[in-house]
């Protein structure tokens, strides 16, 4: 017979759809079926309470987001005695079964590209006949993406419609035919026709079609035979592992709140685990210690399942950190505490750290990170993301990632380009062919289940990977572990790939801006615990104060939980920020009093009226700056480096600022730099006296507002593409202009804009005594619509880049657009400063609570404010206040001061009047500014102190580290605190040598003097 392979494949399609519809039998309706809307998202003993009601299939519950529980009851007829019967509940939402207290596994029947999720649940797998039992099932009226279906389109009118409830029977001769089927049926359709195996599974196949008869069970054997003679080919020797293991991945917060987080939480983790017992090859991997906590804590009887299968090595913990964090916002100590907090736990819970950083989800990865991750115990590093890059897709698969300190981890992006795979063959071939480095590797990870709302890995992909292990035509597949996959793919690896300097993600560039106060917050929130922490280590070790480690850390927990990748990029719904806010404002809260409390037992009190004024200064740089004493006003003050001074106040100088103002504008002058405004408060001339040269542009206007129409093609509060530069307007009409203050210590004029119909503008331009730094303290009304605010300053410099602050150091960005690489990094992320230099001389913009910035040419730019309208159609409107600075230097910015000066403008000094005796007391200083002491803290496990430092101007360094008290012991240390080599110290100094951008974590046992 001649062949037809179209009209085969076809035949055998209709094969599998026939053979499916076979797999349960018998139907059984329930023996009663009743349901209580709960109030909110209950206990089960609260639920249990709960007033029930009849409920029938065909009823539709709501609203969105309420909670609606089940009770089953259910008997199983004599007839299916050992028959495997399941409960089929379909609330077209997500569910979970519960009994005696205990989640056992999730339903979710949620539509997800081709299949619901999961909306069957195993009552036993051999029926005695006649059993009668009760089960729950929560609903939460809500899918994998929330009230939507994750493309930014409302879902909720197709939610909580019940579908199903009834028992139903499985043939597992079916099931058993359907995936040796299926998985032969798929590599006919997708192998390549002229390659030398579509051909033969395509006739199996059909010969599969042609011995059984559906319906007749008889039959079923020989299409087995046939399907393991087929399965029972190898592959060469020579050929691409790729090692699969199933995953979750469940944002902690997005689309949904984190109460619901809690929920699919145990609804996942419960399916993973009842799927180990029925699945012993299964491997599952985990990556937040935060979502183990709330299990532990929530629910003690699964989490002990859980830790039963990391014993068993099922249940796979992996990535180290204490959420999947953001990496581009989140401080150099915040990455460092997601990894202490989190190897601390996986440490304590299931006896091991982990060796994987896995962040598979995140919107760029910071140059800073590959030093914190070896310092964290790991080695090996995981992500996908940088696939969605809009103009240089990623050319390496696996490869070498070097931090700016020269610190490299083996990186491996799986090509399956997702964390969410279905582990069909489809993906399979895709996920080879994708693989970019078969000249020099052999092996690849695949992560399998479905994710970002969680669900995980089914049984059907379970089943079709035990078909593809060794199969002609595809590379062979295995479920792996990730440190097996890692130890094998360096073994494997042959002359890697190198990249140097930070992975950027060509996209999601408005996560720098969108949801601003949050970003603030969380800026304040980490100066305020690098406060509390250096002040209650000092009263622990002098004042014999207690350290609260606890709240410390109960603190920190709060802090790295809203780092999490789609809460602080601004990308969540509208209830995730007012959590948020909750969150910071207890954190902003309990450190205020914690901080009291330490500076109570350390430094001098008080005094109303006081004769003196005391200022601390928490910062690494001895500092002298103008402060606003409540009750004396302005005056000058000195501090010590991570020290506190008692003096006289000081309201005069030798050096005043002055202000002259005209119908034209006005100008502000000091000794050393003198600022010229035209009337709408734009910067038309800054000259630095000092070193003779104009900071502006001649006949540009610095301070210039500038909006831009923000309409991204795909994620609103994501994204903002290249094309909002062709659309922009200058704005800012003034509606006032007055003197606030006229020196000698500060002079300040206050000008009021209309910068559009729904925005307003009010800010001060200060210039104090003694400083070039120019201030702008900046508060706005902001009503906009899918409208975009920045603030361009035009700067008399030539350069082809600009310098910017990432965590524990910085690196340069072009200010040109020669290659599409240069193209890509039109908006960028930085911390507290960006700079423009020549080499003798440069200009830096600060900011106190931005990341945003862009810099063309001469133009340097700082965001201020987005207003994107989806997921949060309420995102950034309302009320800000947010202050920037400009600051001229000689030389660059690592020779110019710029660190300490950014460091000084975010955290000003703590000031206030006292009786007491002039004094100075400096607790810890360094002879070298490059070198920058960022953390002190008392160690996790012991009474000594952890000092953090690093190095800031990317040139290797010497230095002595001066300490309070007589040194006992200096080792260094690693992130976890594990105690390493001995450094050269005597009496009360410690001398240090760093490479550039070196982290550097000293352990310190002092006594008091």
């Amino acid at each position: 017979m001649l062949k037809h392979p179209d009209l085969t494949k076809a035949r055998c399609v209709r094969f599998a759809r026939e053979l499916q519809a076979l797999l349960y039998p018998d139907v059984n309706p329930l023996t009663k079926l009743t349901v209580f809307a709960a109030p909110d998202r209950i206990s089960y003993a609260e639920a249990l309470k709960g007033r029930y009601r009849p409920a029938k299939v065909g009823e539709t519950f709501g609203p969105g987001w309420s909670t609606h529980w089940f009770r089953v009851d259910y008997a199983i007829p004599s007839a299916w005695k050992g028959r495997e019967v399941l409960l089929h509940f379909d609330s077209s939402s997500e569910g979970c079964v519960w009994q005696n207290g205990v989640p056992l596994q999730g339903l979710t029947s949620y539509n997800w590209g081709p299949q619901d999720v999961r909306s069957y649940f195993t009552l036993t797998r051999g029926a005695k006949g006649g059993e009668r039992g009760t089960i729950y099932v929560e609903v939460a009226i809500n899918g994998l993406f929330g009230l939507s279906d994750g493309g930014g389109k409302t879902q909720k009118d197709s939610l909580g419609h019940l579908r199903h409830a009834r028992l139903v029977t499985r043939d597992h001769a079916v099931w058993d035919l359907l995936w040796d089927f299926t998985v032969i049926k798929e590599l006919a359709e997708h192998l390549p026709a002229d390659g030398p195996h579509q051909g033969h599974a395509l006739a199996v196949a059909n010969e599969i079609t042609n011995a059984v008869t559906l319906g007749d069970p008889k039959t079923y054997p020989a299409g087995r035979a046939l399907a393991k003679k087929f399965f029972a080919a190898h592959n060469g020797d020579r050929n691409h592992h790729v090692s699969a293991i199933g995953h979750a991945h469940i944002d902690t917060a997005w689309l949904w709140p984190l109460a619901e987080t809690r929920r699919k939480c145990y609804r996942t983790f419960s399916t993973a685990v009842r799927m180990m017992d029925d699945y012993p090859e299964y491997k599952f991997s985990c990556s937040q210690a935060q979502q183990m906590a709330w299990i532990k804590a929530q629910h003690p009887a699964l989490f002990a399942k859980i830790k039963a299968k990391v014993k068993t090595g099922q249940f796979v913990p992996v990535g180290g950190t204490w959420i999947e964090p953001d990496c581009n916002i989140p401080g150099g100590e915040s990455l460092a505490r997601q990894f202490l907090l989190g190897q601390r736990f996986f440490k304590k819970e299931f006896g091991s750290i982990c060796r994987e950083f896995w962040n598979p989800d995140v919107f760029g990865y910071s140059g800073a990170l590959p030093q914190v991750i070896r310092g964290a115990g790991i080695r090996f590093f995981l992500t996908q993301k940088l696939c969605w890059n809009q103009f240089n897709k990623p050319t390496s698969s696996t490869f070498l990632w070097e931090g700016i300190d020269g610190t490299s981890v083996l990186t491996h992006f799986p090509p399956s380009d997702t964390y969410n795979s279905l582990a069909n063959i489809q993906e399979i071939l895709m996920h080879y062919t994708n693989f970019k480095d078969k000249d020099r590797a052999n092996e690849s990870m695949m992560l399998f289940g479905f994710g970002d709302g969680g669900g995980g890995p089914t049984e059907e992909m379970l089943e079709r990977l035990r078909r593809m292990k060794d199969v002609p035509g595809l590379p062979d597949v295995t479920i792996r572990n990730s440190q097996d996959f890692f130890a094998r793919c360096e073994k494997d690896l042959a002359d890697p790939l190198v990249w140097k300097g930070e992975l950027y993600m060509e996209g999601h560039r408005g996560t720098y801006t969108t949801q601003a106060a949050n970003k603030r917050d969380n800026r304040r929130s980490e100066e305020a615990l690098h406060d509390v922490e250096f002040l209650a280590a000092l009263a622990f070790l002098f004042k014999g104060a207690r350290y609260p480690q606890a709240e410390i850390n109960k603190l920190w927990e709060l802090v790295l939980l809203n780092q999490f990748h789609d809460i602080i990029p601004g990308s969540s719904i509208n209830e995730v920020y007012k959590d948020s806010a909750k969150d910071y404002a207890e954190v902003l809260g309990s450190t205020a009093k914690l901080r009291a409390a330490a500076a109570a037992r350390l430094l001098p009190n008080e005094t109303k009226n006081g004769a003196h004024v005391l200022a601390l200064n928490t910062l690494s740089w001895p500092r002298r700056e103008v402060a606003k004493v409540p009750g004396v006003g302005l005056t000058l003050v000195n501090a010590p480096a991570y020290g506190y001074a008692v003096a006289r106040p000081q309201t005069a100088t030798q050096h005043p600022v002055s202000l002259r103002k005209s119908a034209s504008g006005f100008t502000l002058e000091n000794s050393l730099v003198r600022g010229k405004f035209d009337a709408q408060g734009r910067l038309t001339g800054y000259l630095d006296k000092r070193h003779h040269r104009e900071c502006i542009e001649p006949g540009a206007r610095g301070n210039q507002f500038v909006l831009f129409e923000d309409k991204p093609h795909w994620y609103d509060a994501w994204d903002v593409d290249i094309y909002h530069l062709e659309k922009r307007r200058n704005v800012g009409a003034v509606k006032k202009v007055r003197v606030v203050e006229s020196g000698p210590l500060r002079a300040t004029v206050e000008i009021e804009l209309e910068i559009s119909p729904a925005c307003s503008l009010t800010q001060r331009i200060s210039l104090c005594a003694e400083s070039p730094r120019l201030d702008f303290d900046t508060r706005v009304s902001w009503r906009e619509n899918e409208q975009f605010l920045k603030v361009e300053f035009p700067l008399a410099l030539r350069c082809d880049h600009a310098t910017y602050e990432i965590q524990f150091g910085h690196l340069r960005r072009p200010t040109h657009y020669n290659t599409t690489w240069d193209l890509a990094r039109f908006e960028v992320s930085a911390h507290r400063w960006a700079d423009l230099s020549e080499p003798n001389f440069g200009v830096a913009l600060l900011n106190d609570s931005k990341y945003g910035y862009a810099c063309h040419g001469n133009v340097l730019g700082l965001s201020l404010l987005r207003s994107p309208k989806s997921p949060d159609a309420q995102a950034d409107m309302g009320n800000h206040h947010f202050r920037y600075a400009l600051y001229p230097h000689a030389g660059g910015p690592q020779l110019g001061g710029v660190v300490a000066e950014a460091a000084a403008f975010n955290q000003p000094l703590r000031v206030y009047s006292t009786s007491a005796a002039p004094q100075s007391q400096g607790y810890f200083s360094l002879d070298n500014p490059a070198v920058v002491l960022d953390t002190v803290k008392k160690a996790e496990d012991s009474g000594d102190l952890i000092v953090r430092l690093y190095e800031s101007q990317g040139a290797h360094q010497t230095a002595t580290l001066t300490v309070p008290g007589r040194l006992k012991k200096a080792v260094r240390a690693d992130l976890l605190e594990t105690e390493g080599k001995p450094l050269p110290a005597a009496k009360n100094k410690v001398r240090l040598a760093f490479r550039p951008f070196e982290l550097l974590t000293i352990k310190l046992s002092l006594a008091a003097n």
